[in-house]
């Protein structure tokens, strides 16, 4: 969806040079190719300067056309991304009610509250860029704290997947287990391993011999169901070596010494060798009977803030885009202007307008206007800049696209 603002002048009055470009313009031969309404800007009561002055304030205002729209984009991939559609129409909150960008382009009155044209014309881009910054840092001030919230929440969200992948503070709960299936003491430790049920009987078969330190009998299966048929079990290990004279032995080395030779203890020597002989998984796991209650808890406690900002964060981009499209709308306005003023001057007679083009029907509408503007033999001269391979339009009229949404 495009629309153009077009500035002209014209040589008998402002009613007949429409009827004009509703002839030739807005219709092609009996059929209708774009629609259009005029605009009452009333250059007069602009307070415009010298051309120098007017080339400057161009300038300044192209530049902060770019920024404005940039910030509209971002603000429309925000909303998307938080309410997680596809499109979305937005409406412009005026004080008589909402309405689509549509609507408001075509009913556009200047707000001189807002925007006092009386101003310098560099206090009207200093408005339009104090808008736009308070907009940005509003918005992002609300999207930073959205983003902690979903950050915060995906660090304690559940993960899907078999036992492998799951935390073992979401599965080892009650009443699946109980506290006195975990022994943990100054010299006794509690490993979980994750058994395929292929190898079950392999398992118990060989877990007390896999280090000296096993507790004999020690092995106890969790009854919990797995997609991939893996099984859960607890084992107890004694934490301190048996191997005192290898202990000492190391101990009076030298730092490097230790280094070379540090011996794995016993909790390392059971995981990597379930790991290597076995091909089993085998984890350090510490049971806290109110872990899990309490990370259930923060859980919700994050959900509920969480969809709370995200409400929020709705709600001040639909606001944001609507405030912002309003400042965009007097910024492509000053630009027509300015640009009537620099091309025509202010005092000339013209007419200010602006067109919808049909869908699929921009370029037949641009043809239009140039038939209907330009030297027949200057035609080839004028283009927009992507046809001209130009830094700007040119045309014989002022041309100011709305490429938003």
């Amino acid at each position: 969806m495009v629309y153009f603002l077009i500035g002209a002048p014209h040589k008998s009055n402002e009613q007949s040079a429409w009827l004009d470009m509703e002839k030739h313009v807005l219709t092609s031969g009996i059929s209708r190719q774009a629609k259009g309404r005029l605009l009452q800007t009333d250059i007069a009561k602009f307070k415009l300067g010298n051309l120098d002055h007017l080339m400057f304030i161009n300038d300044s205002l192209l530049k902060q056309e770019s920024v404005v729209e940039s910030l509209l984009k971002k603000i429309e991939r925000q909303y998307l991304d938080v309410t997680e559609k596809v499109s979305y129409d937005f409406t412009i909150e005026l004080k008589d009610g909402p309405q689509s960008i549509e609507n408001f382009l075509f009913q556009f009155k200047w707000n001189d509250q807002t925007f006092p044209r009386a101003s310098a014309l560099t206090e009207l881009v200093k408005a339009i860029s104090s808008r736009a910054t308070h907009v940005e840092t509003d918005l992002r001030q609300k999207s930073t704290s959205y983003q902690e919230l979903k950050n915060q929440s995906q660090q304690v969200a559940k993960k899907e997947g078999n036992l492998l992948v799951r935390d073992l503070v979401d599965v080892l709960k009650e009443p699946i287990v109980k506290p006195r299936d975990f022994i943990y003491s100054d010299y006794l430790t509690t490993l979980v391993a994750i058994v395929p049920k292929t190898q079950i009987q392999e398992w118990l078969a060989c877990y007390e011999f896999l280090c000296e330190n096993v507790v004999p009998q020690s092995a106890r299966q969790f009854q919990i169901e797995d997609k991939d048929n893996l099984t859960i079990w607890r084992v107890v290990i004694v934490k301190q070596s048996f191997d005192k004279d290898q202990d000492l032995e190391v101990a009076d080395k030298g730092d490097e010494e230790k280094g070379k030779n540090k011996k794995p203890t016993p909790v390392e020597e059971f995981i990597q060798k379930a790991r290597d002989k076995l091909r089993i998984t085998v984890k350090e796991f510490e049971y806290k009977s109110q872990e899990s209650k309490e990370r259930e808890k923060l859980r919700l406690d994050l959900k509920s803030k969480s969809d709370h900002m995200n409400t929020t964060l709705k709600q001040a981009c639909e606001k944001a885009f609507s405030d912002l499209y309003i400042t965009y709308m007097h910024l492509k306005v000053l630009r027509l202007v300015v640009d009537i003023a620099m091309r025509f001057g202010a005092a000339e007679p013209n007419i200010q307008c602006i067109i919808k083009p049909d869908q699929g029907k921009e370029k037949k509408v641009q043809q239009s206007l140039l038939k209907l503007y330009a030297d027949p033999s200057q035609v080839g001269l004028y283009g927009t800049k992507e046809e001209l391979e130009d830094t700007e339009d040119f045309f014989p009229f002022v041309y100011v696209p709305i490429n938003i949404p």
